[in-house]
């Protein structure tokens, strides 16, 4: 392992807090990382909402900036629609960017987990559509007339291969409901096209299927972009199904020889 290993700035998903990443924030800790993770102002649980994808953009941002504008460069690990919220974030805070500015510190890494990686202009429900299940979005989603949604079962949405009664006791309870304007929230970041990407597929995941990483991906790739991908036999949190393999993804991501080219 290298001497001096990145900060990481860890994006959680929605409907989460950084509670839920605490056993992963915890582990990468252990191996030596300094990790933020900032609460998103749209998990704030507020019904009706109070905050929107704009908002959640820009807490990203200022923790990131704080952190560059030190001459610190950071691995940025993006969760779910914590894709779309790092991407927009990290604009012009790319050690690239920052090089050609002559300053130093910066973004030197993407690392998506089971992550929406959406193209500018793109949203959540754009890829929902594309795929043609944005129908099946009631099936599933309990809308509340506030403009708030929550999961019917939560428990198969996030936390297949998790003891029930953690999911029951610990981590449901902590859920906060989703301002569903961030669904249709459009995107405007293209980060990914100068840094290196690292990108983690879930083999069994209800709430980002494989369908979905599978059809951002293939756009992604269309375009060059230098990106590598890792398969994991888990559900939608692989930071608890699978700790350690994702502390070893984001080791290599720091290590990732692509990194400061």
């Amino acid at each position: 392992m290298t001497d001096t290993l990145p900060t990481v700035v860890l994006v959680h998903g929605a409907w989460h807090t950084p509670y839920h990443y605490q056993v992963y924030i915890d582990a990468l800790r252990s191996q030596g990382f300094t990790v933020y993770c900032p609460h998103l102002p749209s998990s704030n649980g507020s019904s009706p909402p109070t905050a929107s994808f704009a908002e959640d953009v820009t807490c990203v941002r200022s923790t990131i900036k704080g952190l560059v504008e030190l001459g610190q460069q950071v691995l940025l690990i993006m969760h779910s629609y914590g894709g779309a919220v790092g991407t927009d974030a990290v604009q012009d805070l790319t050690i690239t960017e920052r090089k050609e500015c002559n300053e130093s510190g910066g973004v030197i890494h993407l690392l998506y987990l089971c992550a929406y990686l959406l193209q500018p202009h793109g949203s959540i429900y754009q890829t929902m559509e594309s795929l043609d299940v944005a129908h099946l979005w009631p099936q599933f989603m309990d809308d509340a007339e506030d403009g708030t949604s929550f999961p019917k079962d939560p428990g198969l949405w996030f936390y297949g291969g998790v003891d029930k009664k953690v999911i029951d006791e610990e981590l449901v309870p902590r859920l906060v409901r989703l301002p569903l304007s961030v669904i249709h929230a459009k995107t405007s970041g293209d980060a990914w096209k100068r840094l290196p990407v690292t990108y983690v597929f879930t083999t069994d995941d209800y709430s980002v299927p494989r369908s979905f990483q599978d059809i951002m991906i293939d756009r992604v790739r269309s375009e060059q972009v230098d990106l590598v991908t890792v398969e994991c036999d888990s559900s939608h949190s692989p930071f608890i199904t699978k700790t350690q393999e994702m502390v070893r993804v984001a080791v290599g991501a720091a290590e990732d020889p692509r990194n400061l080219k």
